[in-house]
């Protein structure tokens, strides 16, 4: 009879995983576009932005820039994206310059499409008017590159 070998793990005891959600984010955007069009890539956009990231909105209406600086700075460092983040007059800039989601992607060889990053402009704008504020992207599709701009709402 084989010896029975018992491995007692907790999930803290794993690496950081999110860069791997990225890859199913990007086919089940595919999916959705070509079943239903890009009108359903845009809604179930916004509805990640509407409920999941309901307690960011709150907190940005409560504290302000601060609160996204410090999200986009905890979630870059632990994705080791390479960034920089600025205040100019009321106006937050977070300047990516390696993003953490599309080197992974393209590192494994998953899925990415021009469209992946429409998933940054969508999701900020919903986070930022649900709590007063505006949000911007630039970007080149597939780049990895992009500059985003959040300021209160006029």
């Amino acid at each position: 009879m084989k010896e029975k070998l018992v491995l007692d793990q907790k999930a803290s005891d794993n690496n950081y995983l999110h860069r791997d959600f990225h890859g199913a984010l990007a086919y089940a955007l595919k999916y959705l576009e070509e079943t239903y069009g890009p009108e359903a890539v845009t809604e179930y956009l916004q509805q990640v932005g509407e409920t999941y990231f309901a307690p960011l909105s709150a907190r940005l209406r409560a504290e302000g820039l601060p609160a996204l600086e410090n999200h986009f700075r905890e979630v870059f460092e632990k994705e080791n994206g390479v960034f920089s983040m600025s205040y100019q007059d009321e106006l937050l800039v977070l300047e990516v310059h390696e993003c953490p989601a599309i080197v992974h992607l393209k590192q494994t060889n998953q899925l990415f499409t021009a469209r992946f990053c429409e998933t940054t402009r969508v999701i900020n704008e919903t986070i930022c008017r649900n709590a007063g504020y505006e949000a911007s992207c630039e970007y080149e599709p597939g780049k990895g590159r992009c500059i985003q701009k959040f300021r209160r709402a006029k």
